[in-house]
């Protein structure tokens, strides 16, 4: 992978489509290791710098992870991976070690966790976080939440931007 201007991200990924392009999510807290499927995220900036935010619901596995990582990736993988995206959504890591189980060589040694083999991989500084408020917005929201708790919003500062030579 190689390093390119992090004002260049819409080249490689389209912020307007994180729906139906999900990513994979990855914290290390320094005890543990785990990512999640994601289909919600936002780009922008944020206190003058270029800025990720990912919403984790307080029911998965990985928010305690978040919650202690200083770092996190958004990895966007190729269209041959469809099967990981949906193990990483399907699978708990209360159940088993998703990275081990993906069977994808993972890099350890950069500010954040990430796929080595990501088409892109967004590293990110974690600059705060916050619960959504889900009393204070449209009403339309609430099927995303019959199920107890809400997500919390990880905003992270955009410090590399990584892509494949054939991203």
């Amino acid at each position: 992978m190689r390093e390119i201007a992090i004002h260049d991200l819409c080249k490689y990924v389209d912020p307007m489509n994180l729906e139906k392009e999900w990513a994979i999510a990855l914290a290390d807290d320094g005890r543990e290791t785990n990512g999640l499927t994601i289909g919600w995220g936002q780009y922008g900036t944020l206190w003058s710098k270029p800025a990720a935010t990912v919403y984790i619901h307080k029911s998965r596995y990985s928010k305690h992870i978040f919650d202690g990582a200083a770092y996190f990736s958004i990895c966007y993988l190729k269209p041959e991976d469809k099967p990981t995206l949906n193990y990483f959504g399907r699978v708990s890591g209360r159940d088993e070690d998703k990275i081990a189980g993906c069977g994808k060589a993972f890099v350890t040694d950069d500010v954040a966790p990430y796929f080595a083999d990501s088409r892109v991989a967004v590293l990110c500084r974690v600059m705060g976080r916050s619960d959504f408020d889900v009393n204070s917005v449209d009403a339309g929201v609430e099927p995303w939440y019959q199920r107890a708790g809400v997500h919390t919003l990880y905003h992270g500062e955009i410090v590399k931007l990584l892509v494949s030579d054939n991203a």
